[in-house]
Parts: C-alpha cells; structure tokens; sequence
C-alpha cells in the first residue's frame, strides 16, 4: 500500500548539470525537491515507485542511465520525453534524480500524457495494490529472490510499504515570458491544483480535465490522476513545501502522508 507520497517538478532544468552554473531559483526547487524525496526514505519502506509522464504507459529500468540529450532551461519541448539512447524519459529521470543513494527497491513507472482520466486511476489503484513492489521484486537475481530479508520482514511478493515519488508540473503559461506565453486561465487551474496538492484532495485532481491541462500546458495532469488513483479511499496529512513559477512554470512540492502513519513523518 501507499504509505507517503512526495510530488516534486519534472522540470528537465532540474537535471544535475543541465544549467552549466547556479542558478538561485533552480538551486532552491532542487534542494525543497531533494529534502523531500530523502524524507520519503526515512519512511522504513518496502519499495519506492518514481511516477511521471512518459511516450508510454508502463515500467522502464530502475537503473538506466540519464538521457543524454537533455532538455534547455526554460524550454517546455517534450517534457513527457524526451527519451535518451536507452529509453528514459526525461521527466523519470528528473524525478529519480532527488533521491539519495538508497537499497530500497526502486520502480519507474511512466504514464502516458495523453492517457485518459479513467485509466490513470487504474493504473494508480494497480500499484497502490503492489504491482510496483512485485515488477521490483521480478527484477531481483533469482538468488536473491530465494533468500529472505534479513530483518526487514518484506514479502517476497505483494503489497508493502510503497513510497510514492511524483515528478509533475503545472502550467507553462504563466507569463509573457513562459514557455506557452501568457494564458490568463492558468493562474485558476494553477490554484486549484496547489489546493489539491496542499490539502491532501483527491477528488480535486481526479477531476482535472485533459483538454483543458493541454490547452494550459500542464504536463503533470496524467501523473497526478495516477496519484488520485492510489491514494483514494485514504485520509491524508499534506503539506506544501514549494509553490512558485519561476521561469512562467508552476511547480510544486509537497508530501503526503497517511493519517495513521504520522508516527513516522520527519519533522518537515
């Protein structure tokens, strides 16, 4: 089951190494984004899934390397992409990216951006239901998977304590300067979705309608259905690190956690 979840940017910008220099509002995003994703593993999970959209719906290599053509800063070209030599997309790495070294087995899972409301639930309820814990465990040497876990009392196979990585962004059309230019309905889906996000609702991004995200150059609409999708039928403790656009872009930062497993929760 999904214990905790962390949404970050999937802003390629945010790639080590991608600025060339520091730049103060990328280094802030980063480091909200990075304090957040460490937290997550103070969580004692079972596994860990990186969800972010993608060319298509499914799992892609815990392991594959970063795309090698990385996207400009400021640039909204294929945020969904683009993927490198070995398939990544862009928005997986990004949001890989914020995690500190770690032994907890970790699953990408891309959704595809154009993917329909009804099928990102799903997706999202599969792996709240443990396909994500069980593709993980599939990758495991059969050595390994014959032997139990010292300790840890995982299952070999099964729903677990699965924390849940977003990587997501809001409106590229924020500003004359944006991406997308200026959209003036982006500052009021911008704000529903900081509500959604900031108050642990739902329903609210259940309801995000795709031709309307597309039209505001949301990237994030598909990924955070798949969230609601596995995060319903739960109460959840929320609270919003990061909101701003710099750059004319949304982003966000926020962790959500179960009511019953506040216990756990690192200081924020």
């Amino acid at each position: 089951m999904i214990v905790a979840v962390v949404c970050v940017p999937q802003a390629p910008l945010l790639l080590p190494g991608v600025t060339g220099r520091p730049v103060a509002e990328v280094d802030k995003l980063r480091e909200s984004a990075a304090s957040a994703a460490g937290g997550l593993l103070d969580q004692e999970l079972d596994d860990v899934i990186v969800l972010a959209a993608a060319p298509r719906t499914g799992g892609y290599p815990a392991d594959a390397r970063d795309p090698a053509d990385r996207v400009a800063p400021g640039s909204h070209r294929s945020l969904a992409g683009p993927t490198g030599a070995d398939g990544l997309p862009v928005a997986l790495a990004v949001g890989r990216s914020f995690l500190p070294p770690t032994t907890t087995p970790l699953t990408l899972y891309g959704i595809a951006s154009d993917a329909p409301p009804d099928l990102c639930l799903e997706v999202g309820r599969r792996l709240a239901a443990g396909e994500g814990q069980r593709a993980a465990e599939e990758r495991r040497p059969e050595a390994e998977r014959r032997q139990p876990e010292a300790g840890r009392g995982r299952p070999a196979v099964g729903p677990g304590r699965t924390g849940l990585i977003v990587a997501a962004d809001g409106s590229a059309r924020r500003g004359e300067k944006a991406p997308g230019y200026l959209d003036p309905r982006a500052a009021d889906l911008d704000a529903q979705i900081g509500r959604a996000l900031g108050t642990g609702d739902v329903t609210r991004l259940s309801a995000l309608d795709p031709a309307t995200c597309t039209a505001l150059l949301v990237a994030g609409r598909a990924a955070w259905q798949v969230m609601a999708g596995a995060c319903e039928g739960t109460r959840w403790l929320a609270h919003l690190r990061y909101e701003d656009d710099p750059f004319g872009v949304a982003y966000w930062v926020a962790t959500w956690t179960r009511e019953n497993e506040t216990h756990r929760t690192p200081t924020p």
